[in-house]
């Protein structure tokens, strides 16, 4: 059971605006002993627990905080349970979600998921957007008043910046632009990241090698939806120089993954080769579109049927163990939904025995 009595003691003393000094002096214990069970670094006698209870008149379990462990419990089954099903199921995840808020509404992590599926079910840009804009103001004002954690309120910074995008879109209104612009003038620059940082503070060893691994994995990962974002929605790029850069990003991959084993970027290797395989469909070359398409199905297939966890061998990650993600929907399903209603292939072309034949090994 996790113990909280230090930050509980704190704050009850400081609730009281009570020193150090002051509650020592009415327990009969020196300050340097409150300051140390306030930094958990040891606890009281047990015979004083009742003592402390009584003079700040709350429950020995609330000083110790069994029943922020039981809420700590319930709360995390909530997160467990969204995540289990938003990938699968975002509408379901929302209603999850939606309750946790309605029980905790005070809980940043539930408040930063809310959000997040806040924008995916009712916020895009199929949707009314505009509707939910007061919630996202109001949330994410929370989040960046009283939030403690720096990543949780980045987080919620990226998410206003989405939506101001879609908003921009959808009110063709260019002043969400300018809020958008503003929120990303508070975001760290990504040599300022976790991930980077770690590659050079750690003296050399294990902890250093993780470290760079770590990044370039996360690198490779930013590269890859930088390019995407690049090509993706710019429409003066052709279909022609779109399949070039992503098969420049992939032909990086297989430098970089020298075994075939793609690590934590399985999933973008292959939404690659499904890309490029519907961009050939644009520009009229069926033979191509069939072949692009059929290596993303093979490789989304090969991932599936992988075991859980495998060992990597190529120069970079050699013996670091990739743990695959196994929520929401396998791979092969998220790309047969992208073949069959995400691109606009034509029913004609759906209807061919290649394309048929690409459908059924994603089974």
């Amino acid at each position: 059971m996790n113990i909280y009595f230090g930050e509980n003691l704190k704050k009850l003393r400081k609730e009281k605006e009570l020193t150090q000094e002051n509650l020592a002096e009415f327990l009969g214990v020196s300050f340097q002993a409150i300051s140390k069970w306030e930094r958990n670094e040891s606890y009281p006698d047990i015979s004083m627990i009742p003592v402390i209870s009584a003079f700040f008149d709350v429950t020995t379990d609330e000083l110790l905080g069994v029943e922020k462990n039981k809420k700590e419990i319930i709360i995390q089954k909530y997160i467990d349970d969204y995540h289990s099903l938003y990938l699968k199921d975002t509408p379901e995840a929302f209603k999850i979600i939606t309750k946790a808020k309605r029980e905790y509404p005070g809980d940043f992590r539930i408040l930063i998921r809310y959000m997040t599926c806040l924008i995916s079910v009712k916020g895009g840009i199929n949707n009314n957007p505009i509707k939910i804009y007061d919630e996202m103001v109001s949330i994410n004002e929370t989040i960046q008043n009283h939030c403690t954690s720096d990543s949780i309120r980045i987080k919620a910074k990226r998410l206003m910046g989405t939506y101001y995008k879609t908003l921009s879109f959808t009110e063709n209104d260019d002043s969400y632009i300018n809020k958008m612009e503003e929120i990303n003038k508070d975001l760290p620059v990504m040599r300022d990241s976790r991930d980077y940082t770690a590659t050079h503070m750690y003296p050399p060893g294990e902890k250093h090698n993780e470290a760079c691994r770590k990044a370039i994995e996360e690198l490779l990962f930013l590269l890859d939806g930088a390019t995407c974002n690049y090509y993706y929605f710019n429409e003066d790029i052709s279909f022609e120089e779109r399949i070039k850069a992503a098969e420049n990003m992939n032909k990086i991959f297989d430098i970089i993954y020298d075994d075939g084993n793609y690590g934590e970027n399985w999933n973008y290797v292959v939404y690659n080769y499904g890309y490029i395989g519907y961009w050939y469909y644009e520009t009229g070359n069926t033979e191509k579109s069939f072949e692009y398409l059929r290596k993303a199905a093979e490789l989304a297939k090969k991932y599936d049927e992988m075991p859980s966890a495998t060992v990597l061998n190529s120069y970079f990650f050699k013996g670091k163990t990739m743990t695959k993600t196994t929520r929401g929907r396998t791979l092969a399903q998220r790309m047969k939904h992208h073949f069959t209603v995400n691109y606009p292939l034509s029913d004609d072309f759906k209807n061919k025995k290649e394309f048929l034949e690409i459908l059924e090994i994603l089974g």
